[in-house]
């Protein structure tokens, strides 16, 4: 797996990696986990992604960027973003909706084999 730093309002995070799962609506879950500065334990950094009513495509996810406003450049320097498709709202806000290359995702994911299965 690999693993990346990651600077959060003003904190910095090493060994960073995102755990993906699912919501209740099947819809892919992203959160963003890793070291903060001077810890020995992994933090849960951020949830990537929010869970919208829309049906989305299975390389689909809407991103919360609401707390993190670097959160999308950030995704497309790593390669894992391949772009906006459109937005949604959701709870009187807007979200925007990404394309996901999977393949990088799971390079930088923590459960590898069972992503691949999936798939």
């Amino acid at each position: 797996m690999k693993t990346f730093c990651y600077e959060s309002n003003g904190e910095w995070y090493r060994e960073c990696y995102f755990d993906i799962g699912e919501y209740e609506n099947g819809e892919r879950y992203l959160a963003l986990n890793g070291y903060a500065k001077n810890e020995n334990q992994v933090s849960h950094i951020s949830d990537v992604t929010i869970e919208v009513s829309e049906k989305l495509k299975k390389n689909q996810v809407a991103i919360d960027n609401a707390t993190n406003t670097n959160l999308i450049s950030f995704l497309l320097d790593l390669g894992i973003v391949k772009g906006i498709s459109k937005r949604v709202i959701s709870n009187s806000k807007s979200f925007p909706i990404v394309e996901l290359d999977l393949e990088k995702l799971y390079e930088y994911s923590c459960r590898l084999e069972e992503l691949r299965d999936a798939s």
